[in-house]
């Protein structure tokens, strides 16, 4: 009984921040047309930043996903995606950090007041644009990708699992019409850091994962959102093999303690030392799916 109520109140909230979202952008209750792959590639197309390992060669594609924040701080450059970004690198991978809000023009103001309170471009819509950004990386790499690993961070993680929730062979992800295969549909491995594991995550109510490869799951102690006891449930409901999960949990740690730009009232904590720790046990997995997928 209990479940049923938490399920229809996650129905809802959605259908009603649905409405909130349609009639916040001034868009019709109908239903979206969808756009190809190739639309969403242009669209995102001056918003992707690309990083390649040292000497180039065959090795997998990292796709970031940043949280609801964006990349881009209240008075400069958010980093905490390009240190991630750098660090795939230094481990013999390419990376894309994909920034799907700037493309859509929503800077970090609308961000924390529409995207962070879920009310426009929640995960299950921002999951398309990691097929986009896959398909920019393959447009400037080519061949030399070997692989896909999808990692999000916060509103980015919950978009990954969103992703992860749409099956191998979906028709559409969010407005995002699939018509051919794509990388990120069956990725190889996947990073998790601090997801949004609440009501409107999907993953708790759709059919399981297909996905059965590495997972690399970090949580915070004192998160509130991404908390290890509201996301190791979802993984163990979501994947049919839990052994290929690897979690960290940051001790003494808040939701986003790596992200060294924080708003003045933010009450998430920036901690250098855990930064640092987390940036090479991140590191140190990519390393080893490099060296599994060259």
């Amino acid at each position: 009984m209990g479940r049923w109520v938490r399920t229809l109140a996650g129905w809802l909230e959605a259908v009603l921040l649905a409405v909130l979202a349609a009639v916040a952008v001034g868009m019709p209750l109908s239903v979206l047309s969808r756009d190809s792959l190739a639309q969403r590639a242009d669209l995102l197309a001056r918003h992707v930043q690309y990083y390649a390992p040292a000497g180039g060669g065959r090795a997998p594609v990292v796709i970031l996903s940043s949280g609801c924040g964006g990349v881009t701080g209240e008075s400069g450059p958010n980093r905490v995606m390009n240190n991630y970004a750098e660090a795939a690198a230094r481990a013999g991978a390419y990376a894309v950090i994909v920034d799907g809000l700037g493309a859509r023009g929503i800077d970090r103001a609308k961000a924390i007041r529409s995207v962070c309170s879920g009310v426009r471009l929640r995960g299950s819509e921002r999951a398309g644009d990691i097929l986009g950004g896959e398909a920019l990386a393959r447009r400037r790499w080519g061949g030399a990708i070997s692989g896909v690993i999808l990692a999000g961070w916060s509103h980015g993680a919950w978009t990954v699992m969103e992703l992860l929730s749409d099956g191998p062979a979906p028709k559409h992800v969010g407005s995002l019409r699939v018509d051919a295969p794509a990388g990120a549909l069956k990725p190889d491995a996947v990073v998790l850091y601090y997801p949004y594991c609440g009501l409107l995550n999907r993953a708790s109510r759709k059919p399981k994962w297909a996905f059965k490869g590495p997972l690399l799951l970090v949580t915070a102690e004192l998160d509130s959102m991404g908390a290890q006891e509201k996301c190791l449930p979802f993984l163990t409901r979501n994947m049919a093999d839990t052994s290929q999960v690897r979690h960290i949990d940051a001790r003494g740690q808040t939701h986003a303690f790596d992200e060294e730009m924080q708003s003045a009232d933010s009450k998430f904590v920036y901690s250098a030392a855990a930064t640092a720790k987390s940036e090479q046990v991140f590191g140190g997995f990519v390393a080893e799916q490099v060296a599994r997928l060259r």
